[in-house]
């Protein structure tokens, strides 16, 4: 997990080297939604710290640095331990300040202007995965949302999922090559299930996840907010993320409500509750898996894997939580 404090002062130093000026300093944050008070010079800022932003967590990152600005304390500055060039000018064109742990930065605020470039950041182990497929994703989802389903003949799997005999082989074999299936006498059997997760969950939330975006939505009524259990979902529409953590044990209360559906964008504005917003904190998901669940929550392993993908510590403890109860 990031340490927010280390990772800030050291991003900042870079920059002071950079910038050959020794007015840059960093403090933890006394008050407001952001993580450290941020000077140069004369000019404070509030910096939010991430230890990685891609396009998995990037909605998310967006949202948060909002929240901030609507503090209205000091200009937004993003610091990230590491974010690609591309993710860097997104959350520029998106209104923020961003500054890596290598000194490469955006700043543009009245009487600051610091464009920096060409720094070589290292990439995180957070970031790094082994290879899946978008097929293979969604199979590995199928297997372990119950154990038993490894079992199953080629035949069946493919009857349940939808995918093609050979598809199921070419997954089934690379599996066994990373020692996740072993063979018995008496059929295969799923081994470190929470290895397999962990790993799941990176690929879930660099590959298949940004694909299945659909849409930034807000309440109509800000006062449904408090009580947005009592929202009426469109059918086969479940909440996943904090809210689906939320749900299932009431430990995290949702900041960002994220829900997957079988139907489209369009269905959330037909309730008549929801509308399209760019500064939305309601993030709708195309739903992937085929079947029903309890009570309008995704799966749990499910509901891990996006407060996983968040990088919040109040998220990760959270899905630490969910996944204890479930093994």
């Amino acid at each position: 997990m990031v340490n927010e404090r280390e990772l800030s002062l050291e991003a900042a130093a870079n920059l002071k080297s950079l910038m050959r000026r020794d007015d840059i300093t960093v403090k933890p944050a006394s008050k407001g939604h952001h993580d450290v008070d941020i000077n140069i010079g004369d000019i404070k800022m509030s910096g939010e710290v991430k230890s990685f932003v891609t396009m998995a967590n990037f909605n998310r990152v967006v949202l948060q640095l909002q929240k901030i600005k609507e503090d209205g304390f000091a200009p937004v500055l993003l610091i990230a331990g590491y974010i690609s060039p591309q993710q860097m000018m997104k959350v520029v064109d998106a209104g923020f300040n961003v500054l890596d742990h290598a000194g490469n930065c955006y700043i543009n605020i009245p009487s600051l202007y610091i464009h920096i470039t060409g720094q070589k950041q290292d990439k995180p182990k957070e970031t790094e995965t082994k290879v899946f497929s978008e097929s293979a994703i969604k199979l590995i989802f199928y297997f372990l949302l119950d154990k038993a389903n490894i079992e199953k003949p080629y035949r069946r799997i493919s009857e349940e999922t939808g995918y093609s005999l050979g598809t199921i082989k070419n997954v089934i074999e690379e599996m066994k090559r990373r020692h996740h299936i072993i063979k018995t006498p008496k059929g295969r059997v799923l081994m470190n299930w929470k290895k397999l997760l962990d790993e799941w969950q990176l690929a879930y939330n660099q590959s298949l996840k940004p694909k299945l975006f659909l849409k930034k939505m807000r309440l109509r009524n800000p006062k449904l907010r408090v009580n947005w259990k009592n929202l009426k979902l469109p059918k086969n529409s479940y909440w996943g993320g904090e809210s689906g953590a939320n749900l299932t044990d009431e430990y995290l209360f949702p900041e960002i409500l994220t829900i997957y559906t079988d139907g489209d964008s369009i269905d959330m504005i037909k309730t008549g509750q929801m509308a399209p917003s760019s500064d939305g904190d309601i993030l709708v998901y195309k739903k992937f898996w085929s079947g029903e669940t309890e009570n309008n929550v995704v799966p749990r392993i499910l509901t891990y894997a996006d407060l996983m993908g968040t990088t919040d510590s109040r998220c990760i403890e959270a899905a630490k939580r969910i996944i204890d109860d479930e093994k």
